[in-house]
């Protein structure tokens, strides 16, 4: 029996999907076991998958094509960043990168998704590896616990999103997403039964998402995960949720979009605003960000929410990818060389670590949408915009509140960052070549978001 493969969907999953194996045996096999070992098969994976990428252009849908990027991209910096971690006995480095490329690969997978069995495949083969690195630090409580609590509100989502597409089986007949698009236009069911199909089997990308009531998972798994993996979910994990919601909405739920347009509308205006609120107490650095992502998943979804805002919520991500990624990539320098990410132990961080401090207020400002990070500012208005050409006032109006509200703590971080340090502060003469590589890549990501701020067209120009 020959089955049909699409090398354009499945192609560069396969890449690195075959790297996370590759860098699993090179670390099994090394004499000395480093994270050079594992990350330069795990790198050249990435590398290779986003060259193949390019190669099938034509053959991927715009929209699937940036999603992918963005997800490789975010990967890549993950790992390379990684390196922060190296000689720290209690990390595993070889398993740390194969579960890393694993959960990439099925990230690849959701956002090429074209039915629900593949979705649902891609989702767990996102999410198993991913709680398995939250707790992957031996010897820490914290994070087994973490990850405990991850795993279980995961298995739940699961299980209810598997009632979802049982429903929506039962109603169209099919799993693909055109035909389910199709028998949704010509069905006779109620519309509450449909609301319900729709509704149970978008909660597990929700779930992933991180957006309310799916949210409590999220502070608890990012502080008792290693920092880069917070960073992970936070990011890529993420991303590669509102793709798949995105693509699924777009192309399943298009002609049913009065059923499910206000419930998301309302679920983005709750996400952003509790998510502010949780953030606006927090004295750790991790703990706000963590809270943070969940007010920004509700930015996320409410360009999704008025049906039209598909371009709007990609170009939002990648600006939101690169800065998250660039703050949790600093405190993890931070955390390796003061022990802890407390605003106490901050304070003044930009004055006397400037390669470290300076990123992180950086990124920071693009958070909140306040200058001189323009690029920030520019997100949030090409995020604002789709909501009030769709009518939507009082949803732009939500929106708007909560961008005063992420001021709030935002700028309050940024004053911790460039306040008067007290006591002395020990500045390492010469850090470990691994603390410098995660350096180079804060300072690469900062250039980054000083470039798109400069010149915002490169990002809304070349992306759909």
């Amino acid at each position: 029996m020959n089955i049909p493969v699409d090398w354009a969907i499945a192609g560069p999953a396969t890449i690195v999907a075959a790297g996370a194996v590759i860098a699993l045996l090179v670390d099994a096999f090394f004499p000395r076991r480093t994270w050079l070992g594992s990350g330069l098969p795990s790198t050249a994976a990435l590398i290779a998958a986003g060259l193949e990428m390019f190669r099938l252009d034509h053959d991927i849908p715009p929209a699937t094509f940036a999603l992918s990027l963005i997800l490789l991209v975010g990967t890549l910096f993950v790992v390379v960043a990684s390196n922060v971690m190296n000689f720290e006995n209690s990390m595993p480095p070889g398993e740390y990168h194969f579960l890393m490329l694993s959960s990439a690969a099925g990230a690849l997978l959701m956002v090429s998704a074209r039915d629900v069995v593949t979705l649902l495949v891609a989702l767990e083969l996102l999410s198993l590896p991913s709680i398995a690195l939250v707790g992957l630090r031996q010897g820490d409580r914290r994070a087994i616990r973490s990850a405990w609590t991850f795993f279980l509100a995961s298995v739940v989502s699961t299980a209810i999103t598997l009632m979802g597409i049982s429903l929506l089986y039962g109603i169209a007949g099919t799993l693909d997403y055109e035909g389910i698009g199709e028998a949704l236009r010509e069905s006779d069911m109620p519309d509450s039964v449909v609301a319900v199909a729709i509704l149970l089997t978008v909660i597990g990308l929700l779930f992933k998402l991180g957006a309310v009531p799916f949210h409590m998972w999220i502070p608890d798994a990012y502080l008792g995960a290693p920092i880069l993996v917070a960073g992970f979910l936070s990011s890529v994990s993420k991303a590669a949720s509102l793709g798949a919601l995105l693509t699924f909405l777009a192309i399943a739920l298009g002609y049913s979009y009065d059923t499910w347009g206000t419930l998301l509308a309302v679920v983005a205006a709750v996400t952003m605003t509790i998510g502010n609120l949780g953030a606006l107490r927090r004295t750790n650095a991790i703990g706000m960000l963590a809270w943070s992502s969940v007010a920004q998943a509700g930015f996320l979804l409410a360009p999704a929410a008025v049906g039209v805002g598909t371009d709007a919520a990609i170009q939002y991500l990648a600006v939101y990818v690169l800065t998250n990624l660039v703050a949790f990539a600093a405190l993890a320098v931070v955390l390796r060389l003061r022990g802890s990410t407390d605003y106490d132990e901050l304070r003044g961080l930009a004055r006397t670590d400037p390669p470290t401090g300076i990123p992180l207020a950086l990124a920071a400002l693009t958070l909140a949408g306040f200058p001189p990070a323009i690029i920030g500012l520019v997100a949030k208005y090409v995020v604002i915009q789709p909501v009030i050409e769709a009518g939507e006032t009082w949803l732009a109006v939500v929106m708007a509140i909560n961008v005063m509200l992420g001021l709030a703590y935002y700028l309050r971080f940024v004053a911790v960052l460039f306040d008067k340090p007290e006591g002395e502060t020990y500045v390492s003469p010469s850090p470990p070549f691994s603390v410098r590589v995660a350096k180079s890549v804060v300072i690469l990501g900062a250039l980054g978001i000083v470039a798109l701020s400069v010149w915002p067209d490169l990002l809304l120009s070349n992306l759909p």
